[in-house]
């Protein structure tokens, strides 16, 4: 009998390989919405950055007061880094003999750290942004509405958006705009819960409905086409440009879309995934009109998923020397653009090698803790450590004391 390879009994396939619990992801959406418009209005004229003196202060405190009663401790075991992301930071720091030690809460290390730089410790989220660099887009940047808004203002390229909260809106929306579309929650990452290529009001219901399950505010998009590609920036220079690409199949003619994936996945890197069967990828396939029964022409390349990456199956590719040179201005004016110092930047274009003027293309999201480590462990290319870049930043600035 033919094995299948489908998603673990009660994991959710629209969340991917990162699922997340879909009531307190929607509930804590809810709370950041109202605490984003109550105390925006009542206190605009405050800003904390997300790294600086205050914010290293009440971490400091917060940490302190639990030392206190054995409930938190500092670790310096590298091998407890909660991504690869953090994991990458952590190696390069000891590499330059900067200390750096990991929070660890009611026994759980944490994605929290702290280094000592200039005689000081400094706390941050996995990525150490150096505070004296510009931090007020961290505040927005993750919103895909405000993104798009923001970068086309600048005269940067971004998909047409519209933001819904209702399905009323949502069909007028969708009357309106060009298909096929996207529909994605407002603030998130990884494509949790997000549905593509989106033609009828009845797949635009389902994905409504999806997308609803871990947020109240969605958005429609433009749906463009191409692979998706991230562009990482550091103090507004571009220092990593990783492709991936979904999982396909490549039809023969002969078999099913389900045997060329049991095919796929017999002779796969060992660095990729299994290409898993889920109730999302027969929902994605079914939009461009196939199934897994179905026998897909010699030479027809069908995607198999709106998720892209080596853990789906998928082909990826660092690409930074072989872009466009004016990817390289087009980032640094994108890094201005969103006032965040170290940025990921998600964008769809056909061909990053070619002129980007002469092509349909555009800037889908804006991550505000990229997964530098996308750059070092791709299946292809040059491996880019952006570690390095971001700890050059410290060290240029603080000198030897960076080490103290």
């Amino acid at each position: 009998m033919e094995q299948t390879h489908t998603a673990q009994q009660g994991a959710c396939a629209a969340c991917g390989t990162s699922p997340v619990n879909h009531t307190l992801t929607y509930a804590a959406t809810v709370v950041d919405d109202i605490l984003a418009s109550t105390m925006g209005v009542m206190f605009s004229w405050i800003r904390i950055p997300r790294e600086g003196t205050i914010s290293n202060m009440v971490s400091a405190g917060f940490v302190g007061f639990f030392r206190i009663f054995g409930l938190a401790k500092f670790s310096e075991d590298r091998t407890k880094a909660v991504s690869g992301r953090s994991e990458m930071i952590w190696e390069e720091a000891h590499r330059r003999g900067i200390k750096m030690q990991q929070i660890v809460m009611f026994g759980k290390p944490l994605e929290q750290y702290r280094a000592r730089l200039g005689g000081k410790w400094f706390y941050f989220q996995s990525i150490p942004v150096p505070y004296w660099l510009p931090q007020r887009g961290y505040e927005w940047v993750d919103d895909k509405f405000k993104l798009g808004k923001r970068l086309s203002e600048a005269g940067i390229r971004a998909p047409k958006v519209e933001h819904v909260r209702t399905w009323k809106k949502a069909e007028r929306v969708f009357a309106q705009m060009e298909k096929p579309v996207i529909v994605k929650p407002r603030a998130g990452s990884r494509a949790r819960h997000t549905t593509t290529n989106i033609r009828t009001l009845a797949d635009l219901r389902k994905a409504y409905d999806l997308a609803c399950m871990i947020a109240p505010s969605l958005v429609i998009e433009e749906h463009l086409f191409g692979s998706v590609y991230r562009a990482t920036v550091v103090d507004n220079k571009l220092v990593g440009f990783f492709r991936g690409d979904p999982p396909k199949a490549t039809g023969d003619g002969v078999h099913t879309v389900r045997e060329l994936i049991a095919e796929k996945n017999a002779h796969r890197n060992e660095k990729l995934n299994e290409i898993r069967i889920t109730d999302d990828m027969t929902s994605f396939i079914g939009r461009y009109g196939y199934t897994l029964l179905s026998v897909l022409p010699k030479g027809t390349v069908l995607d198999l998923s709106a998720k892209s990456g080596r853990f789906y199956g998928g082909y990826t590719k660092e690409m930074l020397p072989e872009v466009h040179p004016k990817m390289h201005e087009i980032f640094r004016k994108a890094g201005i653009a969103v006032e965040a110092s170290i940025v990921g930047f998600d964008l769809i274009i056909p061909d990053p090698a070619a002129d980007p003027d002469t092509q349909t293309w555009g800037i889908i999201e804006c991550n505000s803790l990229p997964f530098i480590d996308l750059h070092y462990f791709a299946l292809e290319g040059e491996p880019v450590d952006i570690a390095k870049n971001i700890w050059d930043l410290w060290e240029a600035k603080l000198g030897p004391a960076a080490k103290k």
